[in-house]
Formats: structure tokens, sequence, C-alpha cells
């Protein structure tokens, strides 16, 4: 999984040097406009064993940038791992979006997906404390309200070890 986060982050500084050479054709669509409100939620592996993870984000702003479409949004975030006990974790974040929507010159394909990434505090309770939450994900869009979500997120202690949870599959679906 670690290779397929490196990749991932590796697309995501291609795409960003490449947005000046890309930027003939770009539009303002994006996935997540401002206003929106999406839930999201779904399976997968944690910290801890099997688990489920959910929450809720608003968009709260539309950056006008030639070439490079952003949304920022508020996401909040739980999830359950169901180890050898029962670990709770939830995260509040600010959220940066970047969608390929805008890309007229893409393939319809590459144009369905939308990045995210997020920072903020979060609680967990392996061990019991709070401290600064990191996530991230990648959704591709079916149609205009719903996606397949993938997304991961962790919460590092100020006490010193972390809980969270990571590596997440599941849908985002468009509530407004």
């Amino acid at each position: 999984m670690k290779k397929l986060k490196i990749a991932a982050v590796v697309f995501f500084m291609i795409m960003i040097a490449a947005s000046p050479v890309l930027a003939q054709n770009v539009t303002n669509d994006v996935h997540a406009e401002k206003g929106d409100l999406v839930g999201f939620g779904g399976v997968g592996y944690g910290w801890r064993g099997f688990g489920i993870s959910g929450g809720v984000e608003s968009i709260i702003q539309k950056f006008t940038i030639p070439g490079f479409p952003l949304t920022m949004g508020v996401m909040g975030i739980a999830g359950l791992d169901f180890g050898t006990t029962l670990n709770f974790s939830a995260a509040g974040m600010a959220t940066l979006h970047w969608g390929m929507k805008a890309y007229k010159d893409f393939p319809e394909f590459l144009r369905n997906f939308d990045w995210y990434i997020g920072l903020g505090m979060g609680v967990g309770t392996v061990p019991g404390g709070f401290g600064v939450s990191s996530g991230g994900g990648l959704s591709y869009y079916v149609n205009d309200k719903l996606a397949i979500d993938l997304h991961s997120f962790y919460i590092n202690h100020f006490v010193g070890s972390g809980s969270g949870f990571s590596e997440t599959i599941g849908i985002r679906y468009a509530l407004k």
C-alpha cells in the first residue's frame, strides 16, 4: 500500500508541474462546488484491523486560479476499527480539492477524478488522546452526485502514539 501512496503523490506532483501546459483549455468546472454538502462512508483496513469510516463535508470556497481549479471545504470524519479491541477515532479537518473536471483536453475518464487532502485536529481511543489529523483521498465521479472514493486519515496524538483509520474504499454522495 505504501507504493500506491508514493505513486499517487508522484502523479499529483507531475500534474501540478504540468498544469501550466495543460492550462490552455481549462474551465472553472469542479466536482466539489461551493455550497455542496457531501456524505461519505466505506469499509477498509485500518491500523488495528478491519473497520468502517464515514463523515460529511461542506465545500465553503472556490478559488479562481487560472489553470488550477481548487475548492476548499470542512470535513468531519470518524472511524471504528474492529481489531483485538474496538477503537474509535474522529477528526475535523479543512480540505482542499483539485478536480480534473476542468481540464477539457483530458480524456473523459481522467476528468472524472477529484483529489483532496485535509489537515485538522482529531481524537482517538488508542491511546486515548487528541492531536493533529491529516488525510486525503481520491474520488472517481460516476455522475454529478455519486463517486467511488478511496480515502485515508490518521491522528497523531500529542501523548505519543497514534490512532486513526486508514485505506478505506467507499462512496461519496452529494446531499445538496
